[in-house]
């Protein structure tokens, strides 16, 4: 086994999983984390939900602790950031000037927060959930009675205004769209979690658009395109921006992340990328997609690794992610697209219902399950068998999704 160094760009999720697996196939070699942020390695899903409740729920983002590391022989340099790569010399220029060699490098860079792009008066706070130290300062914000406005209302948005709600806030949350979850839910689907989140308490607030957040006499006032909400503590949650930089200076393809082959190579033999930050070839679609999940976090840099060290696996998955809002879980699989036909399984009345999308094949293209987790491990055989199926069987909520394998 070779001491020579394997280089990660980054210190989240997608690193801790690369580190762990490098570490777990070659027990010889010198692996180097270079990372911005001054924590250890965290996943994300924690802090929108638990993390803003507690510091215990904080404390579960983290799954090594620094003994971890330590005993695993991997070299943490935190608080630093890679300014740029040399390709020729296959070294990294570190912020302290340290100029460190890679035999092979993987850019787990992630992505950052999507500001608010409206004006924003001086000294008025507006908090983003990203960081564990975003997480931090917005739980300490939260308190009960507090006003809260949340800004956006896709995934992080909807568990923030939820944990607001168990930190006994008011909430009001405001989405620019028609409604909420356009790009990724069935219309069933997000009307259940609209009504859901009303009957918690939520002012939900659809078609409006927020302008400015200015200071207000009695705290901070969010301008909207119809009127002014007062709020004590604001929270954007408005998307991300994959943090391509990097690569795009050291001349590797860029196209709405980093693009990699099916084994997360980019176009230089020597340098892989993982996690969200990559637009990558998934066989299984058939196209490039960039995808922010956990899944991509946790098992795409596992074969990242394993590519870096010789191996020639292939990261091909069903895309699958999941969000809690108060009991509610909803998982997705696969992509919907336009003009694909819907099959609804179960009610939405009784709180548990799917949606299906079907293909023009007829084959199973993309399910949203509602507190209905235990269908998802045979939707995600169907998706990937790609058999015709029949509609009527598919909504038969009386017949197991197992029976149709």
């Amino acid at each position: 086994m070779s001491s020579e160094s394997y280089v990660i760009v980054g210190a989240g999720h997608a690193a801790r999983r690369a580190a762990e697996t490098l570490r777990e196939r070659d027990a010889q070699a010198h692996i180097v984390m270079i990372g911005d942020e001054d924590a250890l390695p965290y996943d994300r899903p924690e802090l929108s939900k638990g993390a803003l409740l507690s510091e215990k729920g904080e404390q579960r983002a983290f799954i090594r602790d620094a003994a971890w590391y330590d005993a695993q022989r991997i070299e943490l340099r935190l608080g630093q950031r890679v300014e740029s790569i040399d390709r020729a010399s296959s070294r990294v220029i570190v912020s302290d000037g340290t100029r460190i060699e890679y035999k092979r490098l993987l850019l787990a860079t992630g992505s950052r927060v999507r500001r608010f792009p409206g004006p924003l008066d001086d000294g008025v706070t507006l908090h983003y959930v990203r960081t564990v130290a975003d997480a931090r300062s917005l739980r300490a914000a939260l308190a009960r009675g507090k006003r809260v406005v949340v800004l956006g209302g896709g995934f992080i948005g909807l568990e923030v205004a939820a944990s607001a709600v168990y930190a006994g806030c008011q909430v009001t949350l405001i989405e620019s769209a028609p409604r909420l979850l356009m790009r990724s839910m069935p219309r069933e689907v997000a009307e259940f979690i609209v009504a859901l989140h009303r009957v918690k308490g939520v002012d939900v607030r659809m078609n409006t658009k927020p302008l400015a957040v200015r200071r207000g006499i009695d705290g901070t006032v969010v301008e909207t395109d119809r009127g002014s909400i007062e709020a004590d503590v604001v929270v954007a949650g408005i998307g991300v921006v994959p943090n391509v930089e990097l690569a795009e200076a050291a001349g590797l393809n860029v196209n709405g992340g980093i693009v990699v082959d099916e084994q997360c190579r980019t176009v230089d033999s020597a340098i892989f990328a993982a996690g969200e930050v990559t637009a990558h070839f998934n066989p299984l679609l058939k196209r490039h997609v960039r995808v922010e999940s956990w899944q991509v976090a946790q098992n795409q840099p596992a074969i990242a690794a394993a590519n870096m060290l010789g191996a020639s696996e292939r990261y091909a998955e069903t895309p699958w992610l999941w969000s809690d809002q108060y009991e509610c879980n909803v998982q997705t699989l696969g992509v919907f697209e336009e003009g694909h036909a819907r099959v609804l399984r179960g009610d939405p009345a009784s709180g548990a219902f799917v949606m299906l999308s079907v293909s023009d094949s007829d084959a199973l293209a993309a399910v949203a399950a509602v507190n209905a987790g235990r269908d998802i491990g045979a939707c995600k055989r169907l998706i990937s068998s790609g058999k015709p199926l029949d509609n009527v069987a598919l909504g038969d909520a009386s017949r197991s999704l197992r029976t149709l394998l």
